[in-house]
């Protein structure tokens, strides 16, 4: 069974990767123009990871909040209506008859008429029964400290929120990057292993014919074998750091830790970008997605200095009122008819000291908030100079490796023809070979290396 799945699961890897490349367009940042391969795992990545979603609802919570204070600051308008049915309860007998009716009496008799009629005596509950208020009330704030600031407090956090967003995405973006390369390493030491394996079984069959020949004895033919038998070990041992590699690297991409990865292995031949530390170092705090949110904090804690000092200041002004109909029953009438106006002004005399707390709470907080940058931005500077030092001292060690690649492969060729021409000792021939295996080993190490400094490298300038 495993047979027949491995074919389906080579081209299933690869109709993914066709898609893959296409949503990587719009998804991923381009940590690496150099590989569609990487560019497709690393949007893969961002799509699924966690720390980038909860990232993402920090930034509609964020914009909620602003929706809202924007909301506050702009006219209001709201319909209600009530409706009362009472009964017993407690009530005032006004005895309004017995006062005006001798009064009424008196008039009708002067008058010889009878326009003041007898009324009787009035008994008012203090809970009414078949009454109705339906009412619009209007509100607006003319001036308001507290919303003119807030607005620019929530926009200050929506910006932090998107650079902090930006900064996961670039960090993920670099440990891929890492992650790949390494993955890329155990496949190119595993060929070099392979390759090993070729040289030693040509070596043990030209051994075999020299014992057949009477030219040699059979502990060359012994020794090869134990020579095989290293390198099988090393090849044992380098599927099991490649396994281990691409679970990682599943890992990180947030797919199945078992499925294939594709190997983009010209991404390890290709050279590295020239970088300028100056260039870098200038441009580290326009491009560091981190001291862009710090700013933005910064700014919405300077904005909220600003508020509380405004609120011991200056005074809250507003507006409003209420155009409806109020009576009993539901008769809408001119009668039931009312219109309300209002205007208020707000302006906390004594509170206790609060306010000038308050104040002292905000300024200590724009301190912080301020030291916090610089202290960052100084760390940064640091990372970015060291990782710098790191990339350059790598680009150097591969240049070395590369020298001692050529270097022990001359050597080789030469004892190769030595030893079959019988004028090299097996031993020659084996250090030769040797020389050769752990040179290429070298080099394909310090050429990843080089790579995964490039990458710290970048993510430590802001570079996507």
């Amino acid at each position: 069974m495993k047979s027949f799945y491995a074919p389906l699961q080579f081209f299933g890897a690869r109709l993914w990767l066709f898609f893959a490349f296409f949503i990587s367009v719009s998804l991923s940042p381009a940590y690496s123009q150099r590989s569609a391969v990487l560019d497709a795992y690393i949007a893969e990545g961002l799509a699924n990871n966690i720390s980038v979603l909860k990232s993402e609802l920090d930034i509609e919570r964020s914009r909620t909040l602003l929706a809202q204070a924007r909301a506050s600051a702009k006219p209001s308008v709201e319909f209600n209506a009530s409706y009362i049915l009472a009964a017993g309860g407690r009530s005032l007998d006004f005895p309004v008859g017995d006062l005006l009716n001798p009064v009424y009496s008196t008039l009708n008799l002067l008058t010889q008429t009878s326009l003041f009629p007898q009324i009787e005596n009035t008994r008012v509950r203090f809970i009414p029964s078949n009454f109705q208020e339906t009412r619009f009330n209007f509100a607006y704030p003319v001036f308001n400290t507290d919303l003119k600031y807030l607005k620019t407090i929530r926009e200050s956090e929506v910006a932090g929120r998107v650079s902090l967003r930006d900064a996961r995405e670039v960090s993920l973006s670099g440990d891929i990057s890492q992650a790949y390369i390494q993955y890329l390493q155990t496949l190119e030491l595993r060929k070099i292993w392979l390759k090993s394996k070729e040289v030693l079984l040509e070596l043990k069959r030209f051994n075999l014919s020299l014992v057949k020949n009477n030219v040699a004895t059979s502990d060359v033919v012994s020794t090869a074998e134990y020579e095989l038998s290293k390198v099988e070990n090393e090849l044992y041992r380098t599927a099991t750091l490649e396994n281990s590699a691409r679970t990682y690297f599943n890992y990180l991409i947030g797919a199945d830790l078992q499925r294939p990865v594709i190997a983009d292995t010209t991404l390890l031949g290709t050279p590295v970008q020239a970088y300028s530390l100056e260039e870098l170092l200038q441009n580290v705090a326009e491009r560091r997605s981190e001291l862009k949110a710090l700013e933005s904090f910064n700014t919405a804690a300077m904005a909220d200095v600003k508020r509380n000092e405004a609120n011991q200041k200056l005074p809250d002004v507003y507006i409003g009122g209420s155009a409806g109909f109020q009576g009993f029953g539901y008769d809408f009438t001119n009668d039931q008819a009312y219109v309300l106006t209002q205007v208020g002004v707000s302006y906390p005399i004594y509170n206790g000291g609060l306010n000038r707390s308050k104040s002292q709470e905000s300024r200590l907080n724009a301190r912080m908030a301020d030291a916090e940058l610089r202290q960052v931005t100084e760390q940064v500077k640091l990372d970015l100079i060291s990782s710098f030092n790191a990339f350059d001292a790598a680009r150097f060690a591969l240049q070395s490796a590369q020298k001692n690649v050529e270097a022990a492969e001359a050597i080789f060729r030469i004892t190769n023809n030595k030893y079959r021409a019988g004028q090299a000792l097996l031993l020659e021939f084996l250090d030769a070979k040797n020389r050769v295996d752990t040179a290429r080993q070298q080099e394909i190490i310090a050429r990843a290396d080089l790579l995964v400094r490039e990458a710290a490298l970048r993510k430590s300038a802001g570079l996507k």
